[in-house]
């Protein structure tokens, strides 16, 4: 069975009270590797308050860099992204993001928040510093969560994405228009998955399958970290499920902040044969848990 270990010094990424877009909170990171260093991808909230609701603050989406995977040796003074250049008006929003490199391109696709429900969006960039943004993903749709596989299957974008309160899988050309649309997981009565479930981090390719770590809210919302096994050539077939959670809230900074009891991950990196899974705690803070690439195996 698959667990996670949490990093000694967790948390690993904090609030900057001196820079006023990520003052309050920082959390769910995307995580890609480059040159041999992880790029951090984080949901930054500031001090300045949603038009959408009052009881959040906007978020951005910080960049920071580290040399081993634990230690933050650079974190950038703007955010990556801004709520600027968004297509639906009165975006508050932009957060929880996701990203892959697919054919020498970065791919980001993260939630917008505005007055209006939320949406997936879409950027790309060559060089983790400038993205270009393209717009709304799915426009039909109120979600939240999704992330794109590492590449592509026949030709086709794979995405995984949440219309509440099962995971779905869809595939497109042209990241535009979407097809094959289906369940790849249902969320169970009873379940760590009951209220809702969905992507976590990118999935991790090994010789056996597609690895991808999930996340999971149970009516008393309480969010755990899951995992579970797909075909290398279809995607749409999951090989495994482990019933199991990986990771529940347990520790201090998991259990207490902003909203309480959640670990909730956008992005892992494999350095080495380690694993380390990057995960948000109580949309708060920032911490890293581990596993070796061995116990991946099937």
């Amino acid at each position: 069975m698959v667990k996670l270990k949490r990093y000694g010094s967790n948390p690993i990424l904090s609030a900057d009270s001196a820079r006023d877009w990520e003052a309050n909170h920082v959390s769910n990171s995307a995580a890609v590797v480059k040159d041999g260093k992880v790029h951090l991808f984080y949901r930054a909230e500031g001090r300045d308050t949603r038009n959408s609701s009052q009881a959040w603050f906007v978020s951005r989406i910080g960049h920071a860099v580290s040399s081993d995977g634990f230690t933050i040796d650079c974190r950038y003074p703007e955010p990556a992204l801004d709520i600027l250049g968004e297509e639906l008006p009165f975006t508050d929003g932009v957060e929880d993001p996701r990203i892959v490199e697919i054919d020498g391109v970065y791919h980001m696709v993260y939630c917008t928040t505005s007055v209006y429900p939320e949406r997936l969006a879409w950027a790309t960039s060559k060089d983790l510093i400038t993205f270009d943004k393209h717009g709304i993903l799915m426009p039909d749709y109120s979600q939240r969560t999704a992330g794109l596989l590492p590449e592509r299957i026949d030709g086709e974008y794979v995405l995984f994405h949440r219309i509440l309160p099962h995971l779905w899988i869809s595939r497109s050309r042209d990241m535009k228009e979407w097809h094959s649309s289906q369940v790849l997981v249902h969320s169970r009565q009873g379940h760590w998955t009951e209220s809702k479930m969905g992507i976590g981090a990118t999935p991790i390719k090994t010789e056996q399958a597609w690895v991808v770590f999930i996340h999971g809210k149970d009516l008393n919302n309480i969010y755990r970290l899951g995992i579970m096994w797909l075909d290398l050539e279809d995607p749409s077939k999951v090989l495994k499920f482990q019933e199991e959670p990986i990771l529940e809230p347990e520790a201090e900074y998991e259990r207490t902040g902003f909203v309480n009891n959640v670990v909730y991950t956008c992005g892992a990196a494999v350095l080495g044969d380690e694993v380390i899974v990057y995960y948000g705690c109580c949309d708060k803070c920032l911490a890293a848990a581990t596993v070796p690439v061995r116990a991946l195996r099937i």
